[in-house]
């Protein structure tokens, strides 16, 4: 059985592995962060995240090498080697091949169009936010060449350092997320913590076109003031600088299509312009609305977010 503490252990290696991918991540030193031995640590980390360590930080350097390849196209493969952990290029690309099926070279020149999930096609109806001026297209012109956000409404914002509580949801993004959202919203209303000028936000932990659905990760976080409870784990947030765009109509997260679209144009068309460059995952901003005579409550995406700074 395992507690709220063991979650928030594993958390901080999960976070710890997120931002020191390029160094040497041994079990021995995962451990020591998680305050477990080894043998301790491999089982409690497995049964809470579904995979060994070894085979979590494998699969995380692969997928930030595969974003890294597609977003960053200034970066060299090697560069992105070192980044991702890899010793040397060699090491690397036979990697990459292995777990992609393409090399790094054609992965980043359009092979990475093969692997997009079936669910998060858009064959639907465009929605009103976005731009009736599409690029002038080929069918086989990936989704970072899109031009749909009208990139005048873009912001730069700076969000509060605060303390939040937290839940997760695990699978694809187009299931489960809103019934988390709800869990937590009568949570946070039962204790008075929801207001109207409540900061809560979603962090989507990885790219739904290269990370596995089943695999995939969603925060959904509630911004909370002073002590509530000695025995709630709670998290910290560093607030910051972002850019922001926000919908003139809110995203079901249904239509997770339309928001990878969005985000793409603010990795593909944006920022390499700006003279900043992105920090981490991208963040949400929650739209929610109750309905009346009854406890459901409409959660849909009211603005997207990616953390920055100077390049």
């Amino acid at each position: 059985m395992y507690t709220s503490e063991h979650e928030k252990l594993m958390d901080q290696v999960m976070e710890y592995i997120e931002k020191n991918l390029e160094s040497s991540l041994s079990l021995e030193k995962l451990a020591s962060i998680s305050t477990y031995s080894p043998f301790h640590f491999q089982r409690i980390f497995k049964g809470l995240v579904g995979e060994s360590p070894t085979a979590y930080v494998k699969r995380l350097r692969m997928e930030k090498a595969a974003h890294l390849l597609i977003y960053e196209h200034e970066l060299p493969v090697t560069q992105i080697a070192l980044i991702c952990g890899f010793s040397s290029l060699s090491y690397f690309t036979t990697s990459f091949q292995s777990y992609f099926k393409f090399s790094p070279t054609k992965w980043r020149e359009g092979a990475y169009l093969e692997r997009f999930p079936r669910e998060y096609d858009n064959n639907s109806k465009k929605s009103k936010q976005l731009s009736n001026k599409e690029q002038e297209q080929q069918t086989n012109i990936g989704y970072n060449k899109f031009q749909w956000l009208d990139l005048e409404k873009v912001k730069i914002m700076e969000f509060p350092v605060c303390t939040t509580v937290k839940k997760q949801n695990v699978g694809p993004y187009t299931e489960g997320i809103p019934n988390v959202w709800e869990a937590m919203y009568h949570w946070g209303k039962a204790r008075d913590l929801i207001t109207d000028t409540s900061f809560m936000f979603g962090v989507p932990k990885n790219n739904p076109y290269i990370t596995p659905p089943e695999l995939s990760r969603y925060e959904c976080h509630l911004a909370v003031e002073g002590i509530i409870d000695e025995n709630l784990v709670t998290y910290p947030y560093k607030g910051g600088k972002y850019v922001v765009y926000e919908f003139e109509e809110p995203v079901d997260y249904l239509d997770r299509s339309k928001l990878i679209e969005c985000y793409s144009e603010l990795y593909s068309f944006w920022l390499p312009k700006s003279g900043y460059k992105y920090l981490d995952n991208p963040l949400e901003l929650l739209y929610m609305a109750p309905k009346k005579g009854g406890l459901e409550v409409d959660f849909k995406v009211r603005a997207i977010a990616l953390a920055i700074e100077p390049k």
